[in-house]
């Protein structure tokens, strides 16, 4: 089994991971209150990347506000256009929006007209680079956000590498 292996620079601005055995990956990190966010730039299913997200750091990003969205935004590389899937999802065709950990759905910066479910399998989330919300197919193929949280003030554990880092 492949496991990403990653260099840090400085206070952990930026990891460079080699995040699987095709590519050289960037993973840009943002943190707010107690999470911290990487972006990972392999396009994967929703699914896939919920599974990536827990087996690497803690799970696809949850965000409660619009300060935590910025943070995650934040993770972007610079000029970056795709959608990016979070960990927001729906179990059918209806509310409640849930994310990932299991946390509920308080805040939602929707593109206008959405969430609309169209075609009636549109039941994970994806945010635009501008921050706005729509629901999608789970099975397309986007890059994505995880969290990871902080363990204690300024220290953050990655997986699977079992060791803490300073930030």
């Amino acid at each position: 089994m492949f496991k990403p292996s990653c260099i840090y620079f400085g206070r952990i601005l930026l990891k460079f991971c080699k995040l699987s055995t095709k590519m050289l990956g960037i993973i840009q990190i943002s943190g707010v209150n107690s999470y911290v966010f990487y972006f990972i730039p392999d396009n994967m299913t929703w699914t896939e990347a919920q599974t990536y997200c827990r087996k690497h750091h803690t799970d696809l990003a949850t965000v409660n506000d619009q300060t935590g969205l910025d943070e995650l935004l934040k993770t972007l590389p610079k000029g970056f256009k795709s959608n990016i899937w979070i960990g927001l999802y729906r179990m059918n065709a209806k509310p409640p929006w849930v994310f990932s950990d299991g946390s509920s759905s308080l805040f939602g910066p929707w593109i206008s007209g959405q969430p609309n479910n169209y075609g009636g399998y549109q039941h994970c989330v994806y945010t635009d680079p501008d921050g706005y919300w729509n629901d999608w197919k789970c099975t397309d193929q986007l890059a994505f956000i995880c969290y990871g949280e902080l363990l204690a003030a300024g220290t953050v554990q990655v997986k699977p590498f079992n060791f803490v880092v300073s930030v």
